[in-house]
């Protein structure tokens, strides 16, 4: 009797440090490499990845839904692309380039005349001796627990109306 209380102790420490190691764990993506499932979607948002410096690579994947998954690529350039895929198909959903720094950004004078503006972007003037220098561009400070079209940092803004996609002008949230 005194054996198994010993033994239902040491298994119930054990465990107990186990789920601790695995709860401190980082979320690791990479299992999904080892799931023929997922290749077919990873490989389409390889080949969506615009062309950059250096190749494409894969810095996340998850479960978009019961069909579908997210993959995150990069290229030496920094550039990150979200793509969604058919699990099985590899037949490509949506693929969006991101941007969204957290900030604050600084813009230049000589690369904007005037202060960018938009829902998401408050303008600050930097001067240097009465000369404008050109603006930090910050996104609102909000309510953390009220969702908002700013919840996530966006930048569309800085994009000038008339180059604007209709996929960017109405960012995807």
């Amino acid at each position: 009797m005194r054996k198994t209380i010993i033994m239902a102790f040491l298994l119930a420490v054990s465990l107990g440090q186990t789920l601790q190691i695995q709860a401190s764990e980082p979320d690791d993506w990479t299992h999904f490499l080892n799931d023929p499932r997922f290749m077919p979607a990873i490989k389409t948002c390889l080949a969506a990845h615009p062309k950059g410096l250096g190749p494409a690579v894969v810095m996340n994947v998850w479960h978009a839904n019961v069909e579908g998954v997210g993959v995150t690529t990069t290229d030496l350039t920094g550039r990150r692309n979200v793509c969604y895929a058919a699990k099985d198909t590899g037949v490509l959903e949506h693929s969006k380039t991101r941007f969204d720094p957290d900030g604050p950004l600084f813009v230049s004078v000589d690369q904007a005349k005037v202060a960018p503006r938009g829902e998401c972007i408050e303008p600050t003037p930097v001067f240097i001796d009465q000369q404008l220098q050109g603006w930090i561009l910050r996104q609102p400070l909000l309510n953390q627990h009220l969702p908002s079209a700013c919840s996530t940092p966006i930048w569309t803004d800085l994009i000038p109306h008339d180059l604007r996609s209709p996929a960017l002008a109405q960012p995807n949230r």
